[in-house]
């Protein structure tokens, strides 16, 4: 992708004025820059590196050794940062560009339906369904299911855990195999993909980039970076 430099070799000519500054290039900060960049121009800034500087995170193969690469001693060079929840999980998030969606298992599901009813936000359910079609269209795909998994869908049935909705991305009770953000030959389509659906005239992303302050002002008319 063109667009992507290291944050040291950032150009910093008359263009470092930018409409918004996106901090993270994650599951949300990807889709967020390649829709704002419709209209305006993006900077997007991200702690870890680009995803082919970790070649685990491109393929299923690689799925155990991310989560058991040990980190350096600075901590700041694996794609799987460990972390303690507030209420005392040990976990892992990522640190790459398209973040957790680079590490994780891979499955793709729709959320539940009451998510957005009891939010106490009007949603416009047509933007909604919109946006899913957009992120499903560029990264998800429809697997056959592998032996086990057939057989572990059968055994939730045989159990009583159903109705059977078979292949569904929408949030269902019983049981039901949705969608996959690897394809049927194991390579992962993680949230940095969706920033093939941006204007890379107006999009830029800086990874092995730290921020160090958010100045909020009134009177900026742009964001500036240094």
């Amino acid at each position: 992708m063109k667009s992507v430099y290291d944050a040291t070799d950032l150009p910093l000519e008359d263009e470092h004025y930018y409409d918004y500054i996106v901090i993270g290039g994650g599951t949300a900060g990807c889709p967020l820059a390649a829709t704002l960049s419709e209209k305006y121009s993006v900077l997007v800034l991200e702690r870890g590196g680009a995803p082919n500087s970790h070649p685990n995170v491109l393929h299923f193969g690689g799925f155990f050794a991310n989560l058991m690469q040990e980190e350096d001693h600075e901590g700041d060079d694996t794609p799987a940062q460990r972390f303690t929840s507030e209420d005392g999980v040990e976990n892992v998030r990522g640190r790459v560009l398209g973040g957790t969606s680079m590490i994780n298992a891979g499955f793709y599901s729709r959320a539940d339906e009451e998510f957005f009813s009891e939010m106490g936000i009007k949603w416009d359910m047509d933007s909604v369904e919109k946006a899913y079609e957009w992120v499903e269209d560029t990264i998800v795909s429809q697997l056959r299911l592998p032996l086990w998994q057939s057989a572990v869908k059968e055994a939730l049935l045989e159990a009583g855990v159903g109705p059977d909705n078979e292949f569904n991305l929408n949030h269902k009770l019983g049981t039901k195999f949705a969608g996959s953000t690897f394809d049927q030959a194991g390579r992962r389509h993680g949230a940095v993909e969706l920033l093939n659906r941006a204007d890379f005239e107006r999009l830029r992303v800086a990874v092995r980039a730290t921020v160090e302050r958010i100045i909020f002002s009134a009177e900026a008319s742009s964001n500036f970076v240094s």
